[in-house]
């Protein structure tokens, strides 16, 4: 559980990464493969949700509410791919069946129905 959270932690970390360097914008790189990772371990998660006998513990819906808004916010960056990885990995999340555990609403995209109209018309 602790790695699982461990690894979140730094993906979600790396979405502030905006380094640049002689090569151009090398945080873009950074901010791209952690909202692909981030969208991938949720979408895991999710899937293996009934085999977890404390879901919550190793994903709180506050922690996935949270991550998902700064998918959101990396969908609004200047970069045209950026904002393209993180609207495709946005609709991944939103196309995932809830966690099978109790309460699995806490984990629904918040304004999902809003959302569906206005991504998966």
């Amino acid at each position: 559980m602790e790695v699982v959270r461990t690894l979140f932690d730094a993906l979600d970390s790396g979405l502030d990464d905006y380094t640049t360097d002689e090569r151009g914008d090398v945080g873009s790189w950074i901010r791209i493969a952690c909202i692909q990772g981030l969208a991938s371990m949720i979408g895991d998660l999710f899937r293996v949700s009934a085999s977890l006998p404390h879901f919550a513990d190793f994903l709180p819906a506050q922690r996935y509410h949270h991550v998902v808004g700064r998918i959101l916010r990396q969908g609004m960056e200047r970069l045209d791919n950026v904002r393209q990885i993180a609207g495709e990995s946005f609709i991944r999340i939103l196309c995932l069946s809830p966690p099978s555990v109790d309460e699995s609403e806490n984990w629904r995209v918040r304004g999902e129905t809003l959302m569906r109209e206005l991504f998966l018309l």
